[in-house]
């Protein structure tokens, strides 16, 4: 598909849709369950691009992997005999990337791990160094402080590490999941403040349900040595950022959209668009017993200010729906996107302007100046989340072409699909 123009709605709509698994709970359930003795099954995986290549890289790691209907079966080996001598390549799945740069070096031999021209353009000198202080060999084929890596693993044995909070939240998901397996455990202290912590809270939760405690004192984590990951059967709960596309259209256009399977406790931290979005008119309906929420919009939109950092990937969406309602919008705490799949804050303000919408970015927050958008070709940049939150504005406005729309399949490759059935129609160009 080289583009598809979304037709706009004529009037409200009433409906509900499903969202697919968390991507970010999937991805870490698959790392403990390679860790695990066993078999895990994960309920209701995600079937996303960068999952996909995760489970193709632990398989080529050795580790069997078995798909039935919505069920992933992993048979975990403790960590043991993972094969190596093997490049790995992970295009543009940065989770992988993270993830594997810290289980590499359990491996004895040599891995390289490389990425497409866009990963290779996306720093990991915070986690290599990181790693290097507890005696991880990691060397930069190309650029330093960027991938391709050559891990030569060996016998770390765990310890202390320093580490910036300011850069990713996957850089220390990425050391606790592998804590528990090094012989002296490990001590994670934090530099300065952590960016996305709900991230950090979706790992220390996976990892108590696979039978690891870690202790959380201000300022860092502490995984005691001599602790095992169980293997286990895990219901992964839908992915809330990719619910927040279709409570976005409810919001513009005055809609009721049920998004199903959510968890209305849960610690994704996409679950705080639902506070922001009743900030600005929207009411929001919880059936804690159905595990369903309901965004109705309102008649007059409001325009917002939000600290995003518990939610990051909701900003393009938020940031869409902002160009809607009548006034100035702040959104903040947005350092880490920067540094996403591509500069968001800067695809953002691009964007926006196309479609007659002013903004103004700093370092990690947007202005936007709400008011009537017009329709406008959208550049995705290759970014999934640029497609998607930009599709919303299609729905309350003709004229809205979304480029590359095949680039969802990064984490929802459904969605055009899902769309279709909400009766939102489109046209491939």
């Amino acid at each position: 598909m080289s583009s598809i123009e979304i037709s706009s709605l004529l009037k409200p709509i009433k409906g509900s849709v499903n969202v697919p698994g968390s991507k970010s709970f999937t991805n870490r359930a698959l790392i403990i369950s390679v860790l695990a003795k066993g078999k895990s099954r994960l309920v209701n995986f995600s079937k996303s691009d960068d999952s996909k290549i995760l489970i193709s890289a632990l398989k080529k790691l050795g580790i069997k992997i078995i798909s039935k209907n919505n069920i992933l079966i992993v048979n975990g080996n403790g960590g043991n005999s993972l094969k190596n001598n093997i490049k790995l390549n992970i295009g543009k799945a940065g989770t992988a990337m993270r993830f594997l740069t810290s289980l590499c070096t359990l491996v004895p031999g040599k891995i390289i791990l490389d990425g497409d021209k866009q990963m290779r353009k996306r720093p990991i000198g915070e986690l290599v160094n990181s790693l290097r202080q507890i005696g991880a060999s990691i060397k930069y084929l190309n650029k330093n402080g960027f991938p391709p890596l050559e891990i030569s693993g060996n016998n770390i044995m765990g310890g202390l590490i320093k580490i910036k909070g300011d850069v990713s939240s996957q850089f220390i998901t990425s050391l606790l999941l592998i804590a528990p397996l090094l012989k002296n455990g490990m001590k994670i202290n934090i530099i300065g403040n952590e960016v996305s912590k709900s991230y950090t809270k979706m790992t220390l939760q996976t990892q108590k349900f696979f039978g690891v405690k870690v202790k959380q004192v201000k300022g860092s984590y502490l995984i005691r040595n001599k602790q095992h990951y169980k293997s286990h059967n895990f219901i992964i709960e839908s992915d809330i950022s990719s619910a927040t596309y279709f409570w976005g259209i409810a919001a513009i256009t005055g809609s009721r959209i049920t998004v199903n399977n959510i968890y209305p406790k849960s610690v994704q931290g996409d679950i705080l668009f639902l506070n922001i979005l009743r900030k600005m008119g929207c009411i929001i309906t919880i059936n804690s017993k159905l595990k369903n929420v309901e965004v109705k919009g309102p008649k007059i939109l409001k325009p917002v200010k939000a600290n995003l950092s518990l939610l990051p990937d909701s900003a393009q969406t938020l940031s869409v729906i902002s160009a809607f309602a009548n006034g100035r919008s702040t959104l903040s705490g947005l350092f880490t996107l920067k540094i996403k799949e591509t500069n968001r804050l800067l695809a953002l303000k691009n964007e926006l302007y196309k479609m007659g919408i002013t903004s103004k970015i700093g370092k990690d927050f947007i202005q936007i100046e709400g008011g009537k958008p017009n329709g406008a070709q959208i550049n995705t940049y290759s970014d999934h989340r640029m497609a998607m939150s930009f599709a919303i504005a299609g729905t309350k406005i003709p004229g809205i072409v979304i480029e590359n729309p095949e680039v969802v399949s990064k984490s929802f490759p459904n969605f055009w699909e899902s769309l279709s059935k909400l009766g939102i129609k489109y046209k491939l160009r």
